[in-house]
């Protein structure tokens, strides 16, 4: 499935920067795989349930849906959450078989102007000073 997305992707990107990006996503998607995997080893060698069966037959389903770049169990684990990364307007994907599923996603979304602070609160101002002079290259 991912080397399949992974062409897919890679024919419908026109310039050799937006190939480098896809191939960047799909790099980080496989890690996640691997993230899961030892992290579902590590569960079992505990007692733990960090992913429960029943969640990883979720987030098998939730990677097969068009446009999810990511998914997973945040933080230690349990029954509680988990997470999906998508791209573009796919998180409709994600809402409608999660809704199915009686689980409940709770959507969040970039921000196109990136990070801002809140001006209200007076202590921002030593911050964005602080974060204004950083410049990266």
């Amino acid at each position: 499935m991912l080397k399949m997305q992974f062409l897919q992707w890679i024919k419908q990107a026109s310039k050799p920067n937006k190939e480098a990006v896809i191939k960047a996503l799909l790099g980080a998607k496989e890690v996640m795989l691997g993230i899961r995997y030892h992290m579902r080893l590590m569960g079992e060698a505990a007692g733990v349930p960090i992913e429960p069966e029943s969640q990883t037959k979720l987030l098998d389903a939730t990677l097969n849906l068009e446009g999810v770049l990511l998914a997973g169990v945040p933080g230690a684990g349990g029954f509680d959450a988990v997470f999906a990364v998508t791209l573009g307007d796919s998180s409709s994907n994600v809402t409608k078989t999660w809704s199915s599923l009686n689980v409940l996603a709770l959507l969040v979304k970039e921000d196109p102007y990136g990070v801002s602070l809140e001006s209200v609160d007076p202590r921002t101002n030593e911050i964005t000073s602080v974060v204004s002079s950083i410049h990266i290259e």
